[in-house]
């Protein structure tokens, strides 16, 4: 990120060039499985975002940068700042699982940049990924502007390149996650545990770290902890929810509510009637050795050991600020043809008359 900052604060964002075309837009495609990889360029070839005899001449205008993981892409989207077509739009499509950096933290990193005006040109991030039915129901389509399934299709890419022109010119785009809040005094936490020492202990490891006092709730009993969910689900629907659970029984509960309370087996939407916040984290304070072997270490977002320290709070926050800043409050929907009142980019929040 550091360099994407350097590079594109030397000088002020170019002028947008509103006469776009596939082959002059300036493409990042992250992809660490060749045979998907060669899939994709093919079918990109064919809509025309570059001409196979253009690729072979190799002209430097013609900006066709290919990265194995969401580290290369970051690093492409560097020396684009100052490169290729900086008057059209910029492309990046993104698999979610690759090693090194996943698209799902590569895209969160891309928007953080934009809210903090470090990109001279702001890229329009796509997925492309075998996952892309969880990301769009577990994650509400992520900090991706579009979700498509992979193997993609000239069709696919055609559509997209429509949404990513009302985009360019019009402003019309999705509400991202990565644009919400995240500190620590703004979160809700509760403490569950039978032994009261345990709630105190965890009380306070938290609240050193910035999670405010009275924004931690005591429980000491299973029906308590439903109880207080429950009651949650009319507070603040921005603030996160942490569930500190020392008992592992109690997680399945947990998980059951949730899929009941949020996603119904016979709906496909959420129940928005009943206010439900579908944000909600279990870190865990048992045994992380014994839980971990067992088959309730799936239900968790997070595992600590009982004697954890202040470093293993400050990364299970930091865990919670990706899991948050990386998932949609609401089910996935594609960017409307309408233009919005307010819109986030890369020049702070655009204001449309």
């Amino acid at each position: 990120m550091r360099a994407v900052a350097e590079v594109s604060t030397r000088t002020p964002a170019p002028a947008r060039d509103f006469d776009i075309a596939p082959d002059t837009t300036d493409v990042i495609y992250a992809e660490d499985e060749e045979v998907f990889r060669e899939t994709a360029v093919r079918e990109l070839l064919k809509v025309g975002f570059l001409r196979f005899e253009r690729m072979l001449q190799a002209r430097p205008a013609d900006v066709w940068a290919k990265a194995e993981n969401g580290l290369g892409a970051l690093d492409h989207l560097a020396r684009l700042q100052n490169e290729g077509h900086i008057t059209k739009p910029l492309l990046v499509l993104l698999d979610v699982r690759m090693p090194g950096m996943d698209g799902r933290e590569c895209a969160l990193q891309i928007q953080e940049l934009v809210k903090k005006k470090l990109l001279r040109r702001e890229p329009y991030v796509v997925c492309i990924s075998s996952i892309a039915r969880q990301v769009q129901v577990d994650e509400g389509g992520g900090n991706f502007q579009i979700v498509l399934p992979k193997p993609i299709n000239a069709q696919f890419i055609e559509d997209a390149f429509d949404l990513l022109r009302k985009w360019w010119t019009l402003g019309c785009s999705r509400e991202l996650p990565a644009w919400k809040s995240f500190q620590a005094d703004q979160l809700d936490v509760i403490a569950a545990d039978e032994e009261p020492v345990c709630r105190m202990a965890s009380q306070m490891a938290f609240i050193q770290a910035g999670v405010s006092q009275d924004a931690i709730i005591e429980v000491e009993a299973e029906e308590e902890l439903m109880q207080q969910l429950v009651e949650l689900q009319a507070g603040d629907q921005s603030r996160p929810v942490i569930i500190l659970l020392g008992q592992e029984a109690w997680a399945q509960s947990v998980a059951d509510w949730v899929e009941d309370s949020v996603l119904p087996r016979h709906s496909a939407h959420p129940v928005r009637d009943l206010h439900v916040r579908s944000e909600l984290r279990e870190v865990s304070e048992v045994d992380s050795d014994r839980i971990g072997a067992s088959s309730a270490s799936s239900l968790f977002h997070a595992l600590l050991p009982r004697t954890f320290t202040q470093q293993d709070v400050r990364w299970s926050l930091e865990y919670c600020r990706l899991w948050w800043l990386t998932r949609c409050v609401g089910p996935y929907e594609k960017p409307s043809g309408e233009v919005p009142r307010n819109v986030h980019s890369g020049l702070g929040v655009r204001v449309w008359a």
